[in-house]
């Protein structure tokens, strides 16, 4: 992680000496030279990647990173004292002036001590033989085989909850077709890959359908010429005659002992496409039916090796856990009842995993099976001992295979309570306010978005199978997702040694004030009552409270938080609505994420010129300065009271705008401006409805929307709206509407029907009956159509409508009897999910059967693009 608290550094440098070199007046030279040394322990972290397990590398390296942080905190701690002073009068200024070379002074005299100590630690490194050369020894294997021992233990394990795991692997591995195929068995560590893929291999009537089998166990240290000496070793006794030839000619003699066999090959635990790249040319086809088992927690692989649908292997349900558990424990006997409700809350602990809880009940296991021994074994959490660290070191591995881009990305997840539902939209912002998304750096081109580069490497994590998907966006990215409480630990102590993040409970206050982590995570319940001094930390970049609903009162210490570049919370640390903000907001100028709910919002907020993301609820007024943040990229404003209105200012940056509960003609003014040129996603509720029914034609002056988001605040008036397209962006691709805010819907509809580019409807919210009829050639490009809770009694589909509708999710909708025929003769309908149906309805899809590879999914649950869905929405 220091690697990455230095690349920020020198990221964040270079803006300043690029963007902001006024404010950097008398100290650019030392700023400079500073960069430079940094771009040569840059270099040296690089090379010392996969090293650092050997203590004296480890402790460069933290040396380093303490250098990096101080180095941050003085300059950031110069730009914002400068930029106190030019917020000064001419009189200040003169009366401030012998303080400002004093300044002035301290910085030069900070930074010329960091590049002593960086001096410093290159002599140590020199002294004691840390060369950039490969630091990998017998050492480092001899700690990666007890590793490895303890996870195939483990995993050899009867693991329970896989008989239709199996049966559904089994039956893609058997079918007749003749071509060589690739299956793959994809989830996150310890869930029991291996275990299910060693069920299959040993599966009679596996074994009787593949005449020649093979097992090879690939890893995370993947080594060419062992990996085909593995596979020959699978035919024969001795491969002694064969570890003097080259990887080609033994990739060629393992294709000449597969060549015209009926073969299964198992490649257990790949971690990159590389290695597939590198093997695929020892398995022959000979179209004899032929086929490669993968497991992997990278997704990525699958699908780039895979000719099937990877199959994703999930957590164990509570029975399952269990089960497992119990079969440990007590060996095919029942568990005594007294005990049962007790050891239920023991195996809770683990989420299901099923290394987690075999490596628990191993350790429950050597107890006295007593209600005193167990209730202690659940008082003093098994997080603590021995065995709960083997079964980290194995997740560990996947985190350690992280590209340095994506590591401070993962650790993040740290911040939230555990099994917490996380906003995609918000945790990627958090993201690029950190500093963590450099396209430049990634090799995607400049013109892309951040928010974009972001959701990639969201999708990375979730391919990776270190992040769960909760639920998905209608286009079918991550709307919401989770992370493993294991995993999350995994953040945690990773964070910890790093002083990458710390999470401050009642419960950790008093340790919590003797570390200085550059984020803190307040998890509060109860009132809030603590010292100042207990955070006095300048050292602070990120603050984040998840709170009770008592008031939490940071006034007091808001102060000791100058440097802080993100700042959030689940409830008002200003107190309740009535409280305005504190004076202290207004010196946090490195601020680039701010949430607040407050009674007003004053210029002291609009002075934060470095704000990206704002996110307000008020109830009295908001400054006319808050036009004037350019680096502004996403602006929520809830409140109802006034909007200001802008002067000549353009918003160059801002994509995001969220209005809710504002008065219509000021929502008209602000869309009139033409201050919002690069403007993608639009939100509008309204607190008064005169005049609300010529907002629409407004739409048109945003020629970049592609999202818009219209909601009345009082449905029974709603949205006048023509049958004219033109009211509508041409670039606009997802619309979502509140349908009682539009009395002619049947008018509605035909105008969307008839927008050129119209990829994602979403029409939610509807009390008043009607019919909907698609008629032929509308809706051209509609790829999702997503009908919540509307009251459509009959739906009549003309041929040749919705041609590209590939996903149709229908909930709640209690007034449907039926799905109209022609649906099922759509060539791109992928999935088809209706949830909580009418009896009609349900009764109706009973005797469906959809053609063209559709899946129809019926439930009575609400929850709809949950992660389960992953595989139809790739």
């Amino acid at each position: 992680m220091a690697d990455s608290v230095v690349a920020f550094l020198l990221d964040n440098l270079s803006r300043l000496l690029e963007d902001e070199h006024k404010l950097l007046s008398g100290v650019e030279d030392k700023v400079n030279s500073l960069c430079n040394e940094l771009k040569f322990i840059h270099i040296f972290l690089k090379n010392s990647e996969g090293k650092r397990s050997h203590d004296t590398v480890k402790e460069v390296v933290s040396q380093i990173r303490d250098v990096a942080h101080k180095a941050e905190d003085v300059v950031d701690t110069y730009v914002a004292n400068i930029t106190k002073h030019r917020q000064r009068n001419i009189l200040s200024k003169l009366f401030h002036l012998r303080e400002q070379v004093m300044v002035l002074h301290q910085v030069n005299s900070d930074i010329e001590k960091i590049r002593t100590r960086i001096d410093e630690i290159y002599k140590n490194r020199d002294r004691y033989g840390i060369g950039e050369g490969e630091f990998r020894s017998e050492e480092a294997a001899a700690e990666a085989e007890p590793l490895l021992k303890r996870r195939r233990e483990v995993e050899e394990e009867d693991v329970v909850g896989l008989v239709h795991d199996s049966s559904h692997v089994i039956q893609e591995l058997m079918e007749s077709e003749s071509r060589l195929k690739v299956v793959s068995i994809i989830g996150m560590g310890g869930l029991g890959k291996t275990t299910l893929a060693r069920k299959i291999y040993n599966n009679n009537q596996v074994q009787l359908w593949f005449p020649c089998l093979a097992w090879v166990s690939v890893s995370n240290d993947y080594r060419p010429k062992e990996f085909l000496l593995s596979l020959l070793k699978c035919s024969m006794s001795s491969t002694s005659e064969f570890e003097e030839l080259s990887e080609a000619e033994l990739k060629k003699k393992v294709a000449e002992w597969l060549k015209g066999k009926k073969y299964l090959v198992v490649l257990d635990d790949i971690w990159e496409t590389q290695v597939w790249d590198e093997v695929k040319g020892a398995f022959p086809d000979d179209q004899s039916g032929s086929r490669i088992l993968i497991t992997s927690r990278n997704k990525e692989v699958a699908h780039y090796a895979g000719t099937a649908s990877p199959y994703y292997l999930p957590i164990l349900n509570e029975d399952e856990s269990w089960e497992l558990f119990t079969k440990k424990i007590f060996r095919g006997e029942e568990c005594p009842s007294d005990l049962e409700p007790l050891g239920r809350s023991i195996v809770k602990t683990c989420g299901g995993l099923p290394l987690a809880i075999v490596v628990l009940a191993g350790l429950v296991a050597k107890k006295e099976k007593s209600q005193r021994e167990w209730s202690r074994i659940k008082d003093v959490s098994w997080h603590l001992t021995e065995d709960k660290t083997g079964v980290m070191d194995i997740l560990k591995l996947s985190y350690n295979n992280l590209p340095g881009r994506l590591k401070p990305c993962f650790l993040y997840f740290g911040i939230y309570p555990e099994d917490y539902e996380i906003s995609a939209r918000k945790l990627i912002q958090y993201w690029i306010a950190e500093g963590f998304i450099q396209p430049q750096k990634t090799g995607i081109a400049d013109t892309t978005e951040l928010e974009d580069v972001a959701d990639f490497y969201l999708d990375e994590l979730v391919d990776r199978s270190l992040v769960q998907v909760a639920k998905r966006r209608s286009d079918g990215g991550v709307k919401t997702c989770r992370i493993h409480d294991i995993l999350r630990d995994l953040c945690l102590s990773e964070s910890k040694s790093d002083k990458f993040l710390e999470v401050c409970t009642n419960s950790n206050i008093d340790t919590i004030s003797n570390t200085n982590p550059r984020r803190m995570s307040i998890h509060w319940k109860g009132d809030w009552d603590v010292s100042a001094n207990t955070f006095n930390k300048s050292c602070t970049r990120s603050i984040f409270i998840f709170g009770s609903d008592d008031r939490m009162d940071l006034i007091p210490v808001l102060k000791y938080f100058e440097l802080a570049r993100v700042l959030d919370c689940d409830y008002s640390i200003f107190g309740f609505l009535p409280y305005s903000v504190p004076r202290d907001l207004k010196r946090m100028i490195h601020l680039r994420y701010l949430r607040i709910w407050v009674k007003h919002l004053p210029d002291c907020v609009c002075s934060l010129w470095n704000l990206e993301t704002l996110d307000v609820r008020y109830r009295g007024t908001v400054s006319s300065k808050i036009w004037t943040l350019k680096r502004l990229r996403h602006l929520y404003l809830k409140g109802k009271g006034k909007l200001p209105l802008p002067k000549a200012n353009r918003m160059e940056n801002l994509q995001t705008l969220s209005l809710l509960d504002q008065y219509p003609q000021q929502i008209i003014f602000l869309l009139n401006s033409g201050i919002f040129p690069r403007l993608r996603k639009l939100g509008l509720s309204c607190y008064d409805l005169d005049g609300e029914s010529s907002m629409l034609p407004s739409l048109q002056r945003l020629s970049n929307l592609h999202s818009l988001n219209l909601k009345p605040s009082y449905p029974k008036y709603g949205f006048e709206l023509l049958l004219d397209t033109n009211a509508f962006p041409s670039n606009l691709t997802k619309i979502t509407l509140d349908v009682d805010a539009f009395p002619d819907l049947q008018s509605l509809m035909k105008t969307l029907g008839r927008l050129p580019n119209l990829q994602i409807l979403k029409l939610r919210f509807g009390h008043v009956g009607f019919h909907l009829d698609i008629g032929r050639g509308e809706f051209p490009q509609l790829q999702v159509l997503h009908m919540d809770r509307i009251k459509v009694r009959q739906w009549r589909l003309e041929k040749d409508a919705m041609p590209r509708l590939r996903h149709l999710v229908i909930n709640g909708c209690s007034k449907l009897s039926e799905l109209p025929e022609e649906l099922w003769s759509m060539t791109a309908l992928r999935l088809v999910h209706v949830s909580r149906p009418s009896e009609e309805l349900a009764n109706s899809l009973k005797n469906v059967e959809p053609r063209n590879g559709c899946k129809l999914i019926i439930s009575n649950a609400p929850e709809l693009w949950t992660g389960k869905w992953d595989r139809f929405l790739s």
